[in-house]
């Protein structure tokens, strides 16, 4: 799928917003699924819904007004209750991201996880073809010491799950988790080492060198629900929790600088 960026897709320093770039993502699983008959428009008649768990995103540039991103995305294959999809990013022809994505189906009823991959429409959709992104690392969780008092550079900012946040699923969007932590914490430095040509982005990408992202979603957050999003930044990455009022993780991400030398996080 074809994606013209436009001036409201762009943030201050007229490059397109992480958030946006994974709500592209999403947008084009859920065309791709619908066209092949198992999307939402399917799931929804058997009380169910598509929900992502895990995404690894490696992205060498962030393309600016008028360029045209492509998506390019498939189910790789569907193991036990999990779905794996990847994704190839092109700016203007040019390689510039690869992304591996897991998803779940659940219940809209009583958001039990459903496994409905043994039956049609799912036989059959698996490419078998992967891309060549790293395991996504270990996330290192914050103890209630750092988080209370803030302690060893851990940053907090609040917030109160309102109506823009929330999706058709009754749920806290899953790109607005993304939203909330570049909100408590914008990674500036990182994104400025990124390439300012596609040309040099897409050897960049070749050899696995940018941004990586990775967040796991763990906990649904819902309408009126209070959020305490926490962030430790390092030299080369940022670490973020979102956690809920009770103090479960809700989810986990890290955004870092990669470099061909890292690439087995």
């Amino acid at each position: 799928m074809d994606y013209t960026i436009q001036y409201q897709d762009l943030d201050q320093n007229y490059r397109l917003r992480l958030y946006t770039l994974e709500n592209y993502l999403l947008n084009s699983a859920g065309v791709i699924a619908d066209q092949g008959g198992f999307g939402m428009r399917y799931l929804i008649t058997q009380n169910c819904t598509w929900v992502l768990t895990n995404l690894s995103l490696e992205i060498s540039y962030l393309p600016t007004v008028d360029e045209v991103l492509t998506v390019e995305t498939w189910v790789e294959k569907n193991v036990h209750m999990l779905s794996m999809r990847n994704y190839r990013l092109y700016v203007n022809g040019r390689l510039i991201g690869l992304v591996k994505s897991v998803w779940a189906i659940i219940s809209i009823i009583d958001r039990t996880a459903q496994n409905l991959f043994d039956r049609p429409p799912f036989l059959g959709i698996d490419h078998e073809e992967t891309v060549e992104v790293a395991k996504a690392p270990r996330f290192n969780t914050l103890s209630p010491e750092q988080r209370q008092l803030l302690t060893d550079g851990v940053g907090h900012m609040p917030h109160r799950v309102v109506y823009s946040d929330i999706d058709y699923n009754g749920h806290c969007n899953s790109c607005k988790y993304l939203e909330l932590m570049l909100n408590a914490c914008e990674p500036v430095a990182l994104k400025r080492q990124l390439p300012k040509t596609v040309e040099e982005a897409e050897q960049a990408a070749l050899n696995h060198e940018g941004l990586r992202i990775d967040i796991k979603y763990a906990k649904e957050i819902c309408r009126d629900d209070n959020v305490d999003v926490f962030f430790l930044q390092h030299d080369n990455q940022i670490d973020y929790e979102i956690r809920t009022a009770e103090g479960d993780i809700s989810c986990q991400a890290r955004i870092a600088r990669q470099t061909n030398t890292n690439t087995q996080l």
